[in-house]
């Protein structure tokens, strides 16, 4: 019989997904959420979340990913819901005896004992067993006794756990015969699990609370945009005027991204100038002659299409020909990165942003020396966004592991309230967040030093072609795989690098634990961001505080990197692991991968062999 319960948006988000198990602690039940119940949100642009989702996903071969194929064209088939409450059910209903001296597993083919006293020893008390079977495509099964191996009894089989916590010291010992047998899983059942490798289609045995029963996949968008950027949304080449504010071409002008929308849905369109029969009637009047009148119409006309002219080359069409013609890069690599370049210039056309290479405080003595510290660390721009809306979107569950086709990515169960689909739970918090961006000439030079020196696009202006040269490079790139290639190893690398120990100092410096802030990385345009992924507590502010007093502390303390714990082994490895560039897998969307000190400081690389210049060593060399 299922069992309601309430919990808060966050702990639904963390704890309590579908398929997840948990222990009730007011009835002292194991149980598994079956479903949750929520609101839908269509304020929201599910074709950016689903877009952003595919991005991830893509990592996964089309066998390991059943569901989310082709997201483009499967948005009927997802709901954004926000989550109101759940519905939990008692799992696993396979119960054992406490009594040592006994120990009898009753298996869910048994029932729902009627008493909690074992009916075997009359003594021991039953509670419901805490392990379970679980498989790499998704999986969950209770723990049952299998038959005796010598005398077939089905029933009265005892788990001695032999007082060890490891599963494969248990043991099965039938209660009639005293026969003993290992512990094993066996095959999963639900699935055939592709490959020669056996051992892969194997359950496991796991307590039902072990983090590899149950992992969550999100994924994050920074500033996920409302109503009003819907009208922009649904302008054609929209990928254009995004492209232009980012590489700030001149033909965009002042204009935002909003004004576009506004100007598309007002319908207004310049035509060409006449006069009508009574306005040339009044002119006569006033004595115009004849040859005045087709003088002022013909000036006329001539103003008007230049206006046209104008208009048309700040149109959305007219800028995304621009940023061709200037950068030396497809229309196509443009509009594969339009969401990306969205989520950088989106932040810095808000109010509630404060730059640190911008403004009237530029004479400020603190801030003066903060732009120092950052131009030492290769930055071109570090931004503060408050109260800045940063949507998490859940959209399925892994079992045994995370990382792309050593597991399956699984939807939640279709939700029968929405007609059938599948649901993607979101959650938007304002947060505060910095955005920091390398300087992508600092960048261009360090690739030189290391024997890769970058081959610019044929474009019309040098700076827009240095500026595009990123977005071509990674450009189809699966991030979230070991990189081989050399440039887009170097760039990515340094990138994500700078991110994971920013982030980590930055929760020293705000006294908070690491798994408090996360990173999102937007690698085509060399920029990172850290966020704030707590709704209350400590949390509230910290970025802020971080920004408007400690920033040159923090900025500066990153070079203190470059030694780990673990050198000279974790050094002469790459010079990445959990002590010093490694971040929990909530904070980190890249599975900790394309790692390396030696992209900042020199060294060995697995991929690259050695990296001769580091990037901060660069930075002081100019």
């Amino acid at each position: 019989m299922g069992r309601k319960m309430s919990r808060g948006k966050q702990q639904v988000l963390l704890n309590y997904l579908p398929g997840k198990t948990f222990d009730f602690e007011k009835i002292g039940t194991i149980a598994r959420v079956e479903s949750i119940r929520g609101v839908a949100r269509t304020d929201l642009n599910a074709r950016l979340i689903l877009r952003a989702v595919d991005d991830q996903v893509r990592a996964w071969s089309d066998e390991h990913r059943p569901i989310f194929r082709e997201l483009d064209r499967a948005i009927d088939r997802f709901i954004l819901l926000e989550p109101r409450g759940a519905e939990a059910a008692m799992f696993p209903l396979a119960f054992w005896c406490q009594n040592p001296k006994c120990g009898i597993v009753v298996g869910p083919r048994d029932g729902v004992p009627a008493s909690k006293t074992c009916s075997a020893c009359r003594s021991g008390r039953l509670v419901q067993l805490r392990f379970v079977k679980v498989h790499r495509c998704g999986a969950l099964e209770p723990l049952s006794p299998p038959p005796c191996s010598r005398c077939k009894a089905r029933h009265g089989m005892a788990l001695d756990t032999r007082r060890s916590e490891r599963v494969s010291d248990f043991q099965w010992v039938c209660r009639s015969c005293g026969a003993p047998s290992s512990v094993f899983a066996g095959r999963c059942r639900s699935c055939n699990w592709p490959g020669g490798d056996q051992s892969l289609k194997n359950m496991s045995v796991e307590v039902h609370r072990a983090g590899r029963t149950f992992y969550t996949h999100s994924t994050v968008l920074l500033n996920q945009p409302g109503r009003e950027l819907t009208a922009f949304l649904g302008v054609s080449h929209w990928q254009g005027v995004a492209a232009a504010a980012f590489l700030e071409i001149p033909e965009i002008g002042e204009r935002r991204l909003v004004d576009f929308g506004r100007s598309a849905s007002s319908g207004q369109a310049s035509g060409s100038f006449t006069l009508n029969d009574a306005e040339r009637a009044r002119l006569r009047t006033q004595g115009v002659s004849e040859e005045m009148i087709a003088q002022f119409e013909k000036m006329q006309g001539q103003l008007q299409s230049s206006r046209s002219d104008d208009e048309a080359a700040g149109s959305p069409k007219g800028l995304a020909a621009t940023v061709v013609r200037k950068s030396g890069v497809p229309w196509e690599v443009w509009e594969r990165a339009g969401q990306e370049l969205l989520e950088t210039v989106m932040p810095l056309q808000s109010s509630n942003v404060t730059d640190l290479f911008r403004g009237e405080d530029r004479a400020d003595g603190e801030r003066s020396h903060s732009r120092e510290a950052a131009q030492r660390l290769g930055l071109g721009s570090v931004t503060l966004a408050t109260d800045f809306p940063i949507t998490t979107a859940t959209f399925g569950y892994s079992r045994v592991d995370y990382r792309p086709d050593a597991c399956r990515l699984n939807p939640f169960p279709p939700d029968p309230d929405h007609s059938g689909r599948f649901p993607v739970f979101v959650d938007v918090v304002q947060a505060d967040a910095i955005l920091l961006r390398l300087d992508h000439e600092a960048v261009r030079r360090w690739m030189g030093a290391n024997g890769f020196p970058p081959v610019l696009p044929n474009g019309d202006e040098p700076v827009t072609c240095s500026q595009s040269y990123f977005v071509k490079l990674l450009d189809g790139v699966l991030l979230r795989q070991t990189l081989d290639d050399p440039p887009a190893r170097l760039v990515f690398g340094l990138l994500h690098t700078l991110s994971h120990l920013a982030v980590r100092h930055a929760a020293l410096l705000c006294g908070l634990e690491a798994t408090s802030l996360s990173e999102y990385v937007l690698p085509r345009t060399l920029t990172c961001a850290l966020y704030c992924n707590h709704r209350f507590g400590a949390t509230i502010g910290a970025l802020s505080a971080l920004f408007e007093q400690s920033l040159a502390e923090w900025l500066s303390e990153l070079r203190s990197s470059r030694r780990c714990v673990y050198d000279p082994v974790c050094i002469d490895r790459g010079g990445s692991c959990h002590a010093c560039t490694h971040l929990a897998e909530t904070s980190c969307r890249f599975f900790n991968l394309n790692l390396g000190r030696s992209f900042l400081f020199g060294g060995h690389d697995p991929i690259l062999g050695e990296i001769r210049v580091g990037f901060f060593d660069s930075i002081v060399a100019r």
